[in-house]
């Protein structure tokens, strides 16, 4: 099972989209076994510093936040939905080191 943190700055709906749009894209790499969570920026330290993610996937500034050196993604391309496959593939590739 892989873990990933999905922040925006509400932690509400963009966060949803892209956490649903990532979840599609990579079963379509093979990677099924995704537990994605959602939060806002001032909720991902502590999540972060209590469950560490796999990967961070973001839509908004991480400045605040103490990503743990875990590797984080810009998901502004999901959320616009343009050339997504790159980053896709991209994230898969760094799961599947995990």
């Amino acid at each position: 099972m892989y873990n990933i943190l999905s922040i925006c700055g509400s932690g509400i709906a963009t966060s949803t989209l892209v956490a649903e749009r990532l979840k599609d894209g990579l079963e379509e790499l093979g990677i099924t076994e995704l537990n994605i969570q959602e939060a806002n920026v001032s909720e991902a330290g502590g999540l972060i510093q209590n469950n560490p993610p796999d990967i961070i996937i973001h839509t908004t500034s991480l400045e605040s936040v103490n990503t743990k050196d875990i590797p984080s993604f810009d998901a502004v391309p999901i959320l616009m939905n343009i050339n997504t496959e790159p980053l896709y593939e991209q994230i898969a590739e760094v799961l599947k080191k995990k």
